[in-house]
């Protein structure tokens, strides 16, 4: 098992969460931000798996940053800013999933994308965050309608508490989506990420679902 970490600051984190996996555990820590290089950098994450026998290849595509939610759709006007985080949370999002499935060849390859409601449905003072995610999902269902030989999963695995949500709690513009998430914590209705996680790789395992569709934590 192969995780790649944008930020070096993840690794105690994943330290923690992979403690007593019987798989082995590599952590990377790759810089999706930066153009230059991309390529060689999400190959180089496969090379550390040259020379091993595989029966199946699983991507789990959940890199990325979250938006600026203290401003409305109309307020971005920086193409260079635009253009950076879409870099990072949709064109380096690509690049490692065309260059995973030039990897591990004579296997079936299997693509998950960690997606979100926003892909589907719009929140005020999150557009880039909104856009990025339907773009991801848009992504990888056509992916799935050009290779029917590969396995793609959407799964959106429903709002949790993490470092992003309570800053959204504190930064988001639009009252309507701060009571949205303010009712969540109140309400102790935020999903447990191990219960998620879990049913995700059911989801996979059973492998009954249709390739490209989106599956959500609460339709499951």
């Amino acid at each position: 098992a192969v995780v790649s970490t944008q930020s070096t600051g993840n690794k105690p984190k994943l330290d923690d969460v992979t403690k007593g996996f019987a798989a082995g555990v590599k952590h990377i820590s790759v810089d999706f931000a930066e153009r230059q290089g991309l390529k060689e950098r999400c190959q180089a994450i496969f090379d550390l798996a040259a020379g091993e026998t595989f029966s199946a290849a699983y991507l789990y595509n959940n890199h990325g940053l979250a938006s600026d939610v203290t401003r409305l759709a109309q307020d971005f006007d920086d193409s260079a800013e635009i253009e950076d985080y879409f870099f990072l949370n949709l064109t380096s999002f690509q690049v490692l999933t065309a260059v995973f499935l030039k990897n591990f060849s004579g296997v079936p390859h299997t693509c998950v994308n960690i997606s979100s409601k926003c892909a589907v449905v719009a929140f005020p003072s999150m557009s880039l965050y909104c856009t990025g995610k339907a773009a991801r999902l848009m992504l990888y269902k056509c992916l799935a309608a050009e290779n029917p030989e590969v396995k793609v999963l959407n799964y959106s695995p429903g709002l949790m508490l993490t470092t992003m949500t309570e800053n959204f709690h504190n930064t988001v513009a639009v009252d309507s989506t701060k009571k949205t998430f303010q009712a969540f914590k109140e309400g102790n209705l935020y999903v447990d990420t191990d219960e998620s996680a879990k049913k995700m790789l059911g989801i996979v395992k059973e492998g009954s679902f249709t390739s490209g569709e989106q599956i959500d934590f609460h339709d499951c």
